[in-house]
This record gives structure tokens, sequence and C-alpha cells, in this order.
């Protein structure tokens, strides 16, 4: 299987510290996401009718968890040294992987609303990244199908008072009154949708501000969405409270890189 290599990583660190996100071109080859999606249907599908009319995410919109299991975890994609070159000059050459979900939205789903995925730790303080998202778009990400529109350098935005501010009886997590709601778009902001070939990934800092648009195309735009972080950051109680869900044949076919970053998931005997 050959991947893409020759990225500028050191542009590329520079690029992501500046807006937030950055993309890496024709970085996974078309056969191996032919696999992913054709095992991914199935799952989204099953996922989709369990939920039935309130997806978790507003209408016509579902995050869904991805299996810890191939062909969804390719080594080639998390081992590419690029990424592992780039993750490690956000969050340090220890950090680990998280969680691993999607974002689809199918076609009649809306505006959501401008938030974060994660939280300032400290209001009023800026701080270095913790947490790094891999996006894998499994087909083409398109104004039309509902590409995901961001604010760039918002990560960078640690004011106590837009942190904390209480919206919708929600502290600090919606900024629709800050940006403007749907395409009512408030200020002088410059929001950039990041409409991604399938192929290509975009990493993110999650503090950016961004928000998914309205799907108007005839398909679903299917995204697979892995974090990682600092290893402070990763959750005990779901390592220590929860059923082991790794498989064994799995965990044995990873690198020693691969077995560093995947050491706090749960192992099956």
């Amino acid at each position: 299987m050959s991947i893409a290599t020759g990225y500028n990583v050191g542009q590329l660190l520079e690029e992501y510290k500046i807006n937030g996100f950055v993309i890496f071109e024709d970085l996974i080859p078309q056969e191996a996401l032919d696999r992913i999606y054709e095992a991914w249907i199935p799952i989204r599908d099953r996922e989709i009718a369990r939920q039935g009319d309130k997806p978790n995410r507003g209408p016509n919109r579902y995050c869904i968890d991805i299996p810890f299991e191939h062909p969804f975890l390719d080594s080639n994609i998390f081992d590419h040294p690029s990424l592992v070159k780039f993750f490690e000059g956000v969050l340090g050459a220890d950090y680990v992987c998280g969680n691993f979900n999607s974002n689809i939205p199918f076609p009649g789903s809306v505006y959501q609303k401008w938030h974060r995925d994660v939280a300032i730790l400290f209001p009023g303080l800026m701080t270095p990244a913790i947490k790094v998202a891999l996006r894998i778009p499994l087909v083409d990400a398109t104004e039309e199908n509902g590409s995901i529109e961001v604010i760039p350098s918002s990560h960078y935005i640690a004011d106590e008072e837009i942190c904390n501010k209480e919206i919708e009886g929600r502290r600090g997590k919606w900024y629709d009154n800050i940006f403007g709601e749907g395409p009512n778009r408030k200020g002088s902001y410059y929001p950039v949708r990041l409409n991604v070939k399938r192929g290509s990934v975009w990493i993110c800092d999650p503090r950016v501000f961004h928000r998914g648009t309205p799907n108007v195309s005839d398909h679903s735009r299917d995204e697979l969405y892995m974090v990682f972080s600092r290893p402070w950051l990763f959750n005990p109680w779901l390592h220590e409270n929860t059923e082991k869900y790794f498989p064994r044949d799995l965990w044995n076919s990873l690198s020693d890189h691969g077995r560093q970053v995947m050491r706090l998931q749960r192992v099956m005997d």
C-alpha cells in the first residue's frame, strides 16, 4: 500500500498553530478508504436505526462511535511518519489516543450552533494544545453536503467573559449570539469552509470555534473522527470502569509506536 510522503511538517505545524487547523492532502489511498467505508455502512445504519427519530446531534445529524478494530484502526494512517511527527510537535512524544467516533450529516441536516469541542482549561489564560482531532472524510466534503465551517485562530480566545458567558442555559457552550445564527452572521468574522476531498485528512484544535452546515445534497457526509491528547487528560474512569473492548489480535498487530499511542485502551483477554 503506497501512502503519500514528503509533507513539510514544519510548515504545517506553523500553519496549525496560527489557524488551529490544517489539511494533509492525499494521505490515504482510495482502496483503504473503500475497505473502511464498506465496513462502516452497516455499523452506521444499525446505530441510526437505534437512535430513531431523535438523532443525537440534531435533525438528520449523527455522532456514532467507531469500533477499535480492523479496518478502521489502520496503522498506515495513525502510524504515518508525517502524522506522528506532527502530533509529537503539538502534543509531545507521549500522546495517546482517546475516543474514536464520527460526525455524519444526512440530507436535511441544518446549521449547528457555533461551539467548541473542549472547554478552555483556565478561562483568561491561554495554554498549549491539550487535544488534537484527526478527521478522515469517507466522501468528499463539499458546500452541498454540509462541510464543517471554522473560524481560524479562534483557539486562542481564552477571554474569561466570553468563555464563561451563559447562553441558553449552558455556560460557555453556544456562541450564536456572538457569531450569528444559521446564515445570519454577525460582526466581522471570516469563517472558512473545510471542503476536504476523500483521501485527504484534516486536523484541528478542538478549541477552534466551528459548526456543521446544512446538507442539501442527496447523500450523507460520512467522516471518522479520532482524538489524540496529552496522557494526563485521558479519562481514568473510562479506563477503569468499562468493559474491555480492544481486540487482543489487533493489539498484537500494532507497531511499538501504535501500542504506545493506544496504551490506555482496554485490551480484551
